[in-house]
């Protein structure tokens, strides 16, 4: 996968390091956000339970990490930066702490109030289109082995699926105790 950094610094065709300086234009901003709008990205941290978030890339922000507030509204003293929650929450310290944001969007249902939540670029991937993919090809193979489970429920016959790995050792482990006792 690409890091969302990189694939913005290839499309304005700088560095890294310049990023920063070129997204500062509108332009420029716009030209990114054309490239990258609607494209699944996924972070490249995991969070507690070990798990990365995914989400589709709602929009770029205007100012760096280091000056969007991280809880929104809140009042100034209980409110900190993008860069300063990383750190606080994720022990995550950046490396371009003044680079701009993705900005993951919520619809708002209902007049309700939501916020957005804010990404640092650096902290992102690209998911690529294989993925994609092979997510829909894994889709049409659980339709095919459902197809054969009603076929089998015609014919009357009880039938077992068990993959070509786990047929080898069927009856070993069955023979195998799930613990052992150590005598007390």
């Amino acid at each position: 996968m690409v890091l969302v950094t990189e694939e913005c610094a290839n499309i304005l065709c700088c560095t890294v390091k310049s990023l920063r300086c070129h997204l500062n234009h509108p332009e420029n901003r716009n030209l990114v956000l054309k490239k990258l709008q609607d494209r699944k990205v996924e972070t490249t941290y995991t969070d507690k339970n070990g798990m990365k978030k995914s989400f589709i890339i709602g929009g770029l922000s205007k100012e760096g990490a280091n000056v969007i507030p991280a809880y929104g509204k809140l009042a100034k003293p209980f409110n900190i930066s993008v860069t300063a929650h990383f750190y606080a929450r994720h022990r995550i310290r950046l490396l371009n702490p003044y680079l701009h944001c993705i900005i993951e969007q919520f619809p708002n249902k209902k007049g309700s109030f939501q916020e957005n939540r804010y990404y640092p670029l650096e902290l992102l991937e690209l998911v690529k289109e294989e993925e994609k993919e092979k997510i829909s090809n894994f889709s049409e193979n659980i339709k095919f082995t459902s197809d054969n489970m009603q076929t089998s429920k015609t014919s009357k016959t009880k039938s077992i699926i068990v993959a070509d790995e786990e047929e080898e050792n069927f009856d070993e482990d069955l023979l195998k105790p799930s613990y052992y006792c150590n005598g007390w």
